[in-house]
């Protein structure tokens, strides 16, 4: 039996891609939005020594980028070299990559961005000797010729992506990737306080910081003099480590993380054994859910670091994780212990200004060039700081304490003399009332001025007045806002409130939509804004804290609609905000009137974050514990 062959194909299937695709395939990683652009340039002048940095942003990054430096610029060879892949002054060997301290070295920013947009370069290393202009477009070769231009670099990234429309398609609206690009230039911006950055979106300036001398000035024109007020100093060293920078107390929290920047070796990082390890410095104290604020710097032998691990830079490998653990955990725990504040005192001078860095002592810092000092808000204007809930007591858990059996006695143990003089406790927990009829029971009063206490034939209802409240005021607001019959108050004195430029851009898009739901706010100067008016139901509130933590809740993500999917959450917090807390005395018409409403709500069993309102104590268990059965 024979069998036949088969003609052999030709298996020769591998090929070189051409220089134009792969900087392409390599901008999929190095390029992921506008931002991206922006993170590279800006370390490229922090790399280059520029002590001045101008950020130029159109439509949220899509249409133009340009970042101008004063930094030590090119020659005309390097300006050919810097678009060619893997070309870097950086590093020149692979011993180099054990000892990386500058921000950049993978030498495939440039090319990657010019392979997927419209580049135009100017450098120039001695202005009295000219400079280099090269102008790309998609990567297509690259125009070179000699100008007049300063010293220093000015890149300009034009229409991003418009030779990859599915790429271009999945960028977010223009505020969305706008608010990505103030979150990088706020990193750089604390990272290098002796840096002078400027940050512009569509003419509007976001960002204009002074050269300052210490990492706190450099916060308080960032987020606020008020944040400075809340902030502990963190310092510790051992070894190859030294940690410095500052956290919030306890008592100032956030809902998230968005305000914890930590860097290693001044390169911002987002490190979860760095964050775990700050968590637990704080231990238990923390109310569950919280985040604290954080500005950490860890400067160590660039040898225990890998930078390596991804072309973004943002991910690092330590070589010995659990000392770097240990450092912060023991950095933070100290520095709660010692609770050494900041002093806003000493960010001020006579004339109420932030001291700026003395100019002169930089080579090449030109003094002129330096817009005027921002002076510090004054103590009279409220700037948004604590975001915090205070801790609440977990009370149903009280309840089930108080309850459990504590060495209790059978009926037929000891005697009677000690049957009569030991306790004998509920062993049966209180069940969460999911059917019971409230207006069967009848108020007794208050437990500890915190629970409401009810009695009928069924057995005992014990209500949490505060989570009962929360149910009423959230059904109530949710109605009024579904039937735009909201009562508004308006503020006699306008609120000033201040937010960082990454939440600035998150609020602006959402004013009109806010306005509809009581709360009128409108731009006042940068980063500021005027709160005018708020739900009538609020008027008592903070305000300021009210809008902070509706900021909180919005997401750094493009969605016109996003007020609406956040809508019950918004509610919810505004009814937690005003519900009556704990602790506080009710006199029987306000315990008969709460009761009354709870009945009404829709849902009147749990709070509408789905805590139980009420717990049932069952009248056979008692009867039986009292031996009346």
């Amino acid at each position: 039996m024979s069998s036949q062959l088969s003609p052999r194909k030709n298996l020769n299937n591998i090929r070189i891609l051409p220089d134009a695709l792969a900087n392409q395939i390599a901008a999929g990683e190095v390029v992921e939005r506008p931002a991206s652009v922006v993170k590279e340039l800006v370390e490229n002048s922090i790399d280059a020594g520029a002590t001045r940095i101008l950020i130029d942003i159109e439509k949220g990054g899509k249409n133009l980028i340009q970042v101008a430096d004063n930094g030590m610029g090119m020659s005309g060879e390097d300006a050919k070299l810097a678009f060619a892949r893997h070309a870097t002054s950086k590093i020149a060997s692979a011993q180099d990559l054990e000892g990386i301290l500058t921000l950049g070295f993978r030498g495939e920013a440039l090319p990657s961005i010019a392979s997927v947009a419209k580049v135009r370069f100017s450098t120039a290393s001695d202005e009295n000797q000219g400079g280099t202009l090269a102008v790309f477009e998609g990567g297509a070769g690259g125009s070179f010729k000699d100008i007049a231009c300063p010293r220093g670099t000015t890149i300009e990234v034009a229409q991003l992506f418009f030779n990859t429309p599915a790429r271009r398609k999945f960028l977010k609206g223009d505020s969305t990737e706008f608010s990505h690009i103030a979150q990088v230039v706020t990193h750089q911006a604390l990272a290098y306080p002796h840096i002078h950055f400027n940050l512009k979106h569509n003419g509007r300036e976001i960002i204009n910081t002074l050269p300052a001398e210490q990492l706190l000035y450099r916060i308080a024109e960032l987020f606020g003099a008020e944040l400075v007020k809340e902030l502990v100093k963190v310092e510790k060293e051992t070894g190859d480590y030294k940690l410095e920078g500052y956290v919030s107390s306890p008592i100032y929290t956030r809902a998230n993380r968005s305000a914890q920047y930590c860097f290693i070796n001044r390169r911002f990082v987002r490190d979860k054994v760095i964050l775990h390890a700050t968590q637990h410095g704080y231990s238990h104290l923390l109310p569950k859910g919280r985040h604290p604020v954080i500005f950490l710097d860890l400067t160590m032998d660039p040898k225990l670091l890998d930078v390596n691990v991804h072309p973004s830079k943002a991910e690092v490998r330590f070589a010995f994780q659990q000392e770097v653990h240990q450092l912060v955990s023991e950095g933070v725990r100290n520095a709660l212990s010692r609770n050494e504040k900041a002093d806003p005192v000493a960010l001020e001078s006579a004339s109420g200004e932030i001291s700026p860095l003395d100019t002169d002592s930089g080579e090449r810092t030109v003094a002129s060039q330096f817009p005027p000092t921002h002076s510090l808000p004054t103590p009279s204007r409220t700037i948004m700081k604590d975001y915090s809930v205070p801790p609440r007591r977990d009370f149903s858990e009280g309840l089930e304490t108080l309850y459990k059996p504590h060495g209790t006695v059978s009926p037929s143990q000891g005697s009677e003399t000690n049957r009569r003089q030991e306790p004998v406790y509920f062993d049966q927990k209180p069940m969460p009332v999911s059917s019971l009829i409230f207006s069967e029971f009848q108020p007794l009063g208050q437990l500890d001025n915190s629970f409401i206490v009810l009695q009928g034939k069924k057995g005992m209802v014990v209500v949490d007045q505060h989570v009962a409240h929360e149910r009423i005021l959230y059904e109530r607001f949710r109605n009024a806002a579904k039937n735009k019959k909201i009562e508004v108050q308006q503020l006699l004195f306008p609120v000033p409130v201040e937010f960082s430029p990454a939440e600035s851009e998150l609020l602006t898009p959402h004013l009109e939509r806010l306005k509809e739901l009581g709360m009128e706010v409108e731009v006042f100067g940068k980063n500021e804004f005027l709160l005018r008016s708020v739900p009538a139901i609020l008027k008592d509130n903070d305000h300021a804290q009210i809008l902070g933590e509706i900021v909180g809740l919005l997401p750094g993500q493009e969605n016109p609609n996003i007020l609406e999917e956040k809508f019950a959450d918004i509610l919810i917090m505004m009814s937690c905000r005003n519900a009556i807390k704990v602790n506080h005395p009710l006199g029987p018409d306000q315990i008969a009137k709460l009761i009354s409403d709870l009945e009404q709500t829709e849902m009147p069993f749990t709070c509408p974050h789905g805590r139980p309102i009420a717990l049932f104590f069952d009248m056979e268990d008692m009867l039986k514990k009292f031996l009346r059965k």
